[in-house]
């Protein structure tokens, strides 16, 4: 009876979102239906190219764990380490600064929903991917922290934005639409 009094007023939520009435906020709707796993660079990921004492120049590049045929790599040179993802053959434009930057947190977040037909057969659809980099102010002195959500598309993923805060990166990927900016 509990399980179904809340099928209920997520239904009646759900109407009340769809057609426009009533006090609810729809990314809060919407986020229900969504989860998140983590790839922990510290751990998850294989070493494949690493610089020596010999190199003129420091690079590095990791393959990572990743989900939905997607490939996530840790990959830099010259003070500039970053993510890089792909999906199939086709590298996904993420908006790298220039400016010097590193990965400003060992997790980065991949956004999925469950979907699931009411025999309970489910498939998983991947939604986002969330990282942070900390790259250089103009001036050199100090960092800047940025969290970057990319709405997962296959090879149609993108850039959605940027932010400095954890529950605007969510509801960049929990709202966006097909289509890129």
């Amino acid at each position: 009876m509990k399980k179904y009094m809340m099928n209920l007023a997520v239904l009646v939520l759900s109407t009340q979102a769809l057609a426009g009435v009533g006090d609810v906020d729809s990314s809060k709707l919407l986020a229900k239906n969504m989860k998140s796993v983590y790839t922990d660079l510290s751990k998850d990921c294989i070493e494949i190219s690493s610089a020596t004492d010999k190199a003129p120049i420091d690079f590095y590049e990791a393959d990572c764990k990743s989900f939905g045929g997607y490939r996530l790599k840790i990959e830099g040179g010259d003070l500039r380490y970053h993510p890089s993802l792909s999906f199939g053959n086709k590298e996904i434009e993420i908006a790298i600064p220039m400016s010097f930057h590193d990965t400003g947190s060992t997790k980065i977040e991949w956004v999925y929903q469950l979907e699931q037909n009411e025999e309970g057969l489910g498939k998983l659809v991947w939604k986002g991917l969330i990282f942070r980099l900390n790259h250089a102010t103009p001036d050199g002195e100090s960092d800047i922290s940025n969290l970057y959500a990319v709405r997962l598309d296959g090879d149609k993923s993108c850039l959605i934005g940027t932010t400095q805060d954890n529950i605007k990166a969510r509801d960049l990927v929990y709202n966006s639409k097909p289509g890129c900016k």
